[in-house]
């Protein structure tokens, strides 16, 4: 069990690195926000636990989420990976149950498709499947197009994963990160809720199960740091079907997925969705950058 760090003292912001301000106490972890480039997170010393990735985390922690694959998304990507010899093959960096390289496949067939993650997957026709760790994995070659999807806000070390992920692609190759928003409409009304004593949103969105919470500012300051240059953005919500909501009954259950529709409504309406999606091109003149 890690040490509680006291609130008070200072802690750097994991992804510029400035110095960042105590927010608020979660069941969880001691939150902080940075006062550079606004990053939202988790103090990793004040976790009594971490969350774990066994088979359990897709069979029953967050099954809804694996059952309603976001299929709107995957077809907004596979429409910007261009088409041509210079874009042949996608490696998927935390591919979970593969829902997005099967999506890809009916519809690109002419790509080659790698996923990796640390739960196994069964084979499948053209699509290769490596059940390993994406940071330490000793892969023989770069690609094309290096996807991530809902994966950067599970880890601690996102500076690590960004540059493996820039190590990966090609020169001139395409990036795509996904995470959550966490200047959304949704992630504000949680945190004006708990401020008045209402803190079920708040507990579920800055539970351990994610220790950092991107703004657009900040993961565009991440993914710039390593050569990867921010083009399309894509503020989007999931499907309503795949969220999980902490209702202990149908009716609670019902009424929270109400309550969910009008935010997500809400938030398309005014480009503050609880999602984003950033579609980057790989600098080819920043491998000084990327191997600091």
């Amino acid at each position: 069990m890690a040490a509680r760090v006291t609130p008070e003292l200072a802690v750097s912001c994991p992804v510029c690195g400035a110095r960042s301000r105590f927010t608020a106490s979660h069941p969880d972890a001691e939150l902080y926000r940075c006062s550079a480039c606004t990053h939202a997170f988790s103090d990793i010393a004040s976790m009594k636990a971490v969350e774990g990735y066994d088979p359990s985390y897709f069979d029953e922690r967050h099954q809804r989420w694996f059952e309603h694959p976001n299929s709107w998304l995957f077809d907004k990507i596979t429409d910007a990976i261009p088409k041509g010899p210079s874009f042949r093959s996608v490696l998927d960096a935390g591919c979970g149950r593969g829902d997005f390289l099967r999506h890809l496949r009916a519809r690109r067939p002419d790509l080659s498709l790698t996923g990796i993650d640390v739960s196994p997957n069964a084979s499948v026709d053209g699509i290769t499947f490596i059940q390993g760790d994406f940071q330490t994995y000793p892969f023989k070659e770069q690609y094309d197009v290096v996807v991530s999807l809902a994966v950067i806000e599970h880890l601690a070390d996102v500076k690590a994963f960004a540059r493996r992920v820039a190590e990966l692609t090609r020169p001139s190759g395409l990036t795509v990160i996904s995470t959550v928003n966490d200047s959304s409409l949704l992630f504000r009304l949680a945190r004006g809720l708990h401020a008045v004593g209402v803190s079920v949103a708040f507990d579920r969105l800055y539970s351990r199960h994610h220790l950092n919470h991107f703004t657009p500012r900040s993961l565009e300051v991440l993914l710039k740091s390593y050569g990867m240059v921010p083009g399309e953005r894509i503020f989007h919500n999931a499907p309503l079907a795949a969220i999980d909501v902490p209702a202990s009954s149908r009716i609670t259950d019902a009424a929270l997925r109400v309550a969910m529709f009008g935010i997500c409504v809400a938030g398309d309406l005014t480009g503050t969705s609880y999602l984003q999606t950033v579609i980057c091109r790989r600098d080819a003149n920043a491998e000084s950058t990327i191997s600091a």
